[in-house]
């Protein structure tokens, strides 16, 4: 085999697909191979339209919509991108089929363990068979089967607990045309002083993705914290919150318990062991967000792979060098240091201060907001006007706890973070972004 990819998951299987259409010779290995994918996935459409996935989604809503609560009482941020549901056993039969047509070996086994070579790597499987192949990726999630991790920083978590269900129709309090992204308002929190406290200490949000008047997925969800919130604590918050606005929950047709840790260290680069997806370090350090990026890089980190592949004909370890050193360039590791100083600031404020910041942060110009969520603010200069704009629009509160928070970084986090948003590269845009040679950086929507 020329590639071993470990893991069936969306990053698995999008990567295989693109291997396979290289005319490369690959196995996707993973014990679930025909178990369905767990998660709900919610994305943007401008994201996965040009990847030919649009036909992937089963719902898709003009707008989002987010309430921040607070003083903003229950004024409503209306987000003029389309947004849309994933259908999870249709892009899974997408990339399959894509499989199928290329050729692809799929093995419904685990693996056992690796044994590398200097051209081969042998992964002998748990059913007593054994793979040869020049290169082995690890696309297992989370649980980094087999990519190493540098010490460091422990991530914070995203939680979410999770309900698709049918509801009384006519309970659900809001337009069904709109995706609800974002409600951080605690009225149902406020029965008590210590429910109060809570809610302020531990703030969580309620995202909703209606299909009709009677069907609703609802998930109350902790951005980030460390440790993470526990399930039950978010189940019994969205039922109190679903109380509150008098929707009846029929019946519940499934449970979600999402658990994405996000930050922290990185991936060893290089290493033997390729990585991508989850085990990459993909996740987005302060939102989340990883699939529509993976889906766009599973092409590119394929081409690495070929070219990786072509170079080292007989040096197995430099050709999973070039192809980490390929996905985690100094300008991407310097994008992924500015996000993750926002995730760490998010997990570090409360209730009140996330409300500011992200009341702050839906006013900017879309593309710089939009960016931030999408991995698309690749220039120093553009993620320096993307904070000069929150720090523009947000409290003087959160003002003083971004500068504490950078302040308490420390001379090797000032030079991280600085790094971050300067052209210090020879690679990097000295242009300085303007309404004049950047009109449409600074466009509303």
């Amino acid at each position: 085999m020329d590639v071993v990819v470990v893991g069936s998951g969306p990053a698995g299987l999008a990567l295989t697909a693109e291997l396979g259409m290289k005319g490369m010779k690959v196995s996707c290995v993973d014990p679930n191979l025909d178990v369905g994918w767990i998660p709900n996935y919610g994305v943007w459409v401008d994201e996965v339209e040009p990847l030919g996935l649009k036909e992937c989604l089963m719902t898709i809503w003009p707008t989002a919509t987010v309430f921040m609560g607070g003083s903003s009482g229950d004024e409503k941020i209306v987000l003029n991108r389309p947004y849309g549901r994933i259908d999870r056993k249709k892009i899974k039969e997408h990339f399959l089929s894509r499989c199928s047509k290329y050729g692809v070996r799929m093995e419904k086994v685990a693996v056992k363990s690796l044994l590398h070579e200097k051209s081969m790597t042998s992964v002998k499987l748990d059913d007593g068979s054994e793979l040869k192949t020049r290169l082995v990726v690890d696309c297992t999630g989370h649980s980094k089967a087999f990519v190493e991790y540098e010490q460091g920083r422990e991530p914070g978590v995203q939680a979410a607990y999770g309900i698709e269900c049918d509801i009384e129709p006519g309970t659900y309090p809001f337009p069904l045309d709109e995706m609800l992204l974002m409600d951080y308002r605690d009225v149902h929190m406020q029965s008590s002083s210590g429910e109060l406290a809570e809610s302020e200490a531990v703030p969580t949000f309620i995202y909703v993705m209606p299909t009709n008047a009677g069907r609703v997925f609802f998930e109350e969800t902790s951005l980030i914290a460390n440790p993470a919130v526990p399930f039950d604590d978010l189940k019994r918050r969205l039922y109190k919150r679903l109380d509150l606005w008098g929707t009846k929950v029929v019946k519940v047709h499934e449970e979600e318990f999402c658990y994405i840790p996000m930050g922290g260290a990185m991936p060893v680069s290089p290493q033997r062991v390729v990585g991508f997806g989850g085990s990459a370090g993909l996740v987005h350090p302060a939102t989340g967000y990883m699939l529509s990026r993976t889906l766009t890089l599973a092409s590119d980190t394929a081409k690495s792979i070929e070219e990786a592949l072509k170079k080292n004909p007989e040096d197995a370890e430099a050709a999973a060098h070039h192809v980490w050193e390929q996905l985690w360039t100094d300008k991407t590791r310097r994008q992924r240091d500015f996000a993750n100083f926002g995730g760490e600031y998010l997990e570090s404020i409360g209730l009140g201060e996330l409300r500011e910041f992200f009341g702050a942060f839906f006013v900017l110009p879309f593309q710089q907001w939009g960016g931030f969520l999408s991995h698309r603010l690749v220039e120093p200069y553009e993620r320096l006007i993307f904070g000069l704009g929150v720090w523009e629009n947000t409290s003087w509160r959160v003002r003083g706890s971004l500068a504490l928070k950078g302040f308490l970084s420390g001379p090797n986090g000032w030079i991280t973070l600085a790094r971050s948003v300067l052209p210090l590269a020879g690679d990097d845009s000295k242009q300085f972004p303007s309404k004049s040679n950047r009109p449409e950086f600074f466009k509303k929507l």
